[in-house]
């Protein structure tokens, strides 16, 4: 029995030795710093140093690894704030995936494990706080339309194309509801 207990603690011993490790590594203490100055993440890890500075989205990845917090973050982050971040030329797929699900207001995938009931709600809480991202729609319209657009844009309280539809879009659901 006491055997058995002190090997448990011997394995317990090693592997925080090892997170401790891993915790001094540059690339943590970048990616949990970037995140901490942000204001979206708070550690008690000593030596983690608040910067502005963009971090490697694969450091952020590796971190991620260290710290579950950090995998729960990043697609949040990679949608509304990927300034935090030195993006590839080229995104990892399963990156993409998620950005493209969110953007698109499609079923989220799983990223790296972490499911989309954990980094959802990090979503309107990155960025501008409360807000979620616009959902990207194309529509193909007439030139007409597109003259239309303008003519009210410039006549009604509208910043953009986009405003004008959706005063159209409330004043139409507002004409169709009952009573």
């Amino acid at each position: 029995m006491t055997r058995g207990r002190d090997d448990l603690q011997a394995r317990a011993r090693k592997r925080l030795r090892a997170l401790r490790r891993k915790q001094r590594d540059p690339r943590f203490r970048n990616a949990m710093g970037r995140f901490v100055a942000e204001g979206l993440l708070e550690t008690t890890i000593e030596g983690i140093r608040p910067h502005e500075k963009p971090v490697p989205l694969d450091d952020a990845l590796w971190a991620g690894g260290v710290e579950p917090r950090i995998m729960e973050l990043l697609p949040a982050v990679l949608v509304k704030k990927p300034s935090l971040l030195r993006l590839p030329k080229e995104l990892p797929a399963d990156v993409a995936e998620v950005i493209h699900a969110i953007r698109h207001g499609k079923a989220a995938p799983s990223f790296r494990g972490v499911p989309p009931e954990q980094y959802l709600p990090w979503v309107p809480a990155v960025g501008r706080k409360g807000k979620s991202p616009s959902v990207l729609k194309s529509f193909r319209f007439q030139h007409e339309d597109v003259l239309r657009l303008s003519r009210l844009r410039k006549n009604l309280p509208a910043r953009s194309d986009t405003a004008v539809i959706r005063m159209a879009l409330e004043l139409l659901e507002a004409s169709t509801q009952p009573g």
